[in-house]
């Protein structure tokens, strides 16, 4: 789930002060529309998913904080 491009390492050289960099090409512009496309439907999920997390623990912490 979690890719690191390792193709690309920032040496620091293209930087300005402030450490903004001047490439002109950013590791994004590299990947094809599919790639993207597969990763937002792998983001969408893990949304999901996290979605139903966090509700669930809603409901446990109201049911924690219930009065006997």
């Amino acid at each position: 789930m979690n890719e690191i491009d390792t193709s690309r390492t920032d040496t620091g050289e293209d930087a300005e002060p402030g450490g903004h960099n001047n490439a002109s090409s950013s590791m994004y512009s590299r990947k094809s529309a599919a790639h993207f496309k597969d990763r937002l439907g792998e983001l969408e999920m893990e949304n999901a998913r996290l979605h139903r997390l966090v509700a669930e623990l809603l409901i446990k912490n109201q049911q924690l904080r219930r009065p006997d």
